[in-house]
């Protein structure tokens, strides 16, 4: 009989004595207490086991994992037998030395949120960036080709939003962000990708006085600025003097305060619910070899939050 229930937010405490009798799936994260991902995978994975039985007995759970104890924790994960592992905010990035392979796409982005057992540790991969472009088709009608791509943040969604923006072959390619120590260190990271591709590359603080965002601009929120009704906003109010088009990781609140500002000068916004959800499809179909359903994780998605007061 199963003990474990994919409800709960289970710790490196619980994992110890973790005897699940099926195959364990789970996001690791801090906090991630709010995390829709359980709900997700669970909907999907019971789609694609109703023509192959065996992925009935693979289950999904979440472990709030504090970014300190990440090292120490994947070995534990994969001694439990762990096939399958998620890794949000703050381990994308913090993983990658850990990894006894790492998928050459992640490699270049210098994060992972998906990773996949082997025999002897964990292979890494990142399907951030795929739900990035694919959120950004289905909610903005639009895509990142012959963009002029701003990235806010330089975290490991913002690496992974960049790398994907450069594949995509973007128009030109700014990132934006605080801590200027992260930020020199992205943009070496990005600039042979960037001259690969001969796409213009550049960067600056949210406060310069010489950021001008053209007409033609996508904006990516990568950061958490949005989370909570009193952050301030990603960028200055008066940067936005026209309609611009804005995809913003947050999806939970639905809209933020930058999409209502965005909206407001007659532009287009979306939250970041569809990049999670794709994102998290092509990390099951990783796992499972099987292709999944991205509507079914969305219906499942949308329900959880709906269901009780998530926050991301």
């Amino acid at each position: 009989m199963e003990t474990f229930n994919s409800e709960e937010t289970y710790t490196l405490k619980d994992l110890k004595s973790w005897g699940f009798d099926g195959v364990s799936l789970a996001v690791l994260g801090h906090p991630v207490r709010h995390s829709i991902s359980p709900a997700m995978h669970n909907a999907a994975i019971k789609e694609i086991s109703q023509p192959n039985d065996r992925f009935s007995n693979w289950r999904y759970f979440r472990f709030e994992v504090p970014p300190e104890d990440l090292i120490q924790a994947l070995p534990m994960f994969h001694e439990k037998g762990f096939f399958g592992l998620n890794l949000t905010v703050p381990h994308k990035e913090i993983a990658l030395g850990a990894l006894q392979k790492v998928d050459s796409a992640a490699l270049e982005i210098g994060a992972v949120n998906t990773l996949r057992r082997l025999d002897d540790g964990y292979e890494g991969f990142n399907t951030d960036g795929y739900g990035l472009s694919e959120g950004i088709r289905r909610d903005l009608e639009t895509s990142l080709e012959g963009k002029d791509i701003v990235i806010l943040g330089a975290g490991g969604a913002g690496r992974a939003a960049a790398v994907e923006a450069l594949r995509r072959k973007c128009q030109s390619l700014k990132i934006v962000n605080r801590n200027q120590d992260r930020l020199k260190n992205l943009i070496q990271t990005l600039s042979p990708i960037a001259e690969r591709f001969s796409i213009p590359l550049s960067n600056c603080s949210p406060n310069d006085s010489k950021l001008s965002l053209p007409s033609s601009t996508i904006i990516v929120n990568a950061t958490s600025l949005g989370l909570n009704s009193d952050d301030p906003l990603p960028l200055p109010e008066e940067c936005v003097q026209h309609p611009l088009t804005l995809f913003d990781m947050i999806y939970n609140p639905r809209t933020t305060q930058f999409m209502e500002l965005i909206l407001s000068k007659g532009g287009r916004a979306a939250n970041g619910l569809s990049m999670l959800v794709y994102q998290g499809a092509r990390s099951l179909e990783i796992w499972s070899g099987k292709n999944v359903n991205a509507e079914t994780m969305n219906q499942a998605a949308n329900a959880a939050l709906l269901s009780r007061a998530y926050f991301d």
